[in-house]
């Protein structure tokens, strides 16, 4: 591996643990009445089905692994169309926005939809604000470390 990849994973490590640790903590703060192990259990949920509700802490953990997983591969994503669009990381307030919005579409349309997790109501309009916020806090945080990370990396 070259040292032009390297630096690349590296700032795709780096911003996808920033924006994952932001929108974990957003979650935290949104479903409020849930725990934090519930929160993650229901990431899990999304492999595990309803059984992820009764794995205690593991289910929790692996929650918690495939969120930053996921966080991670979109911000490959990111780094990735950054290369040929180095204006994604001059403008990272601008760019992590429209991010943040678009893994938010992704994440609801796609990603959900297609794992286990239960579906339920849709929620409600400001459950979406909510989500779209938390979303858009994600964008921003993985942006500017990306940015940052990918600083003389040619």
């Amino acid at each position: 591996m070259g040292p032009r990849l390297t630096s690349t994973i590296r700032a795709a490590v780096l911003a996808g643990l920033a924006g994952g640790a932001v929108d974990i903590l957003a979650a935290f703060v949104i479903y409020r009445s849930a725990t934090p192990v519930q929160i993650l259990q229901t990431i899990a949920s999304g492999l595990q089905g309803p059984a992820a509700y009764e794995g205690g802490l593991t289910s929790a953990a692996l929650g918690l692994a495939c969120h930053f997983l996921i966080a991670i591969l979109f911000a490959g994503l990111f780094v990735a169309a950054a290369r040929p669009a180095p204006v994604l990381l001059r403008r990272p307030a601008l760019s992590g926005l429209g991010f943040g919005v678009v893994v938010y579409g992704v994440m609801n349309a796609i990603v959900v939809p297609l794992s286990l997790a239960h579906a339920g109501a849709p929620p409600p309009p400001h459950m979406i604000g909510l989500g779209l916020l938390a979303h858009a806090l994600f964008g921003l945080a993985l942006a500017f470390t990306a940015a940052r990370a990918m600083r003389g990396v040619r």
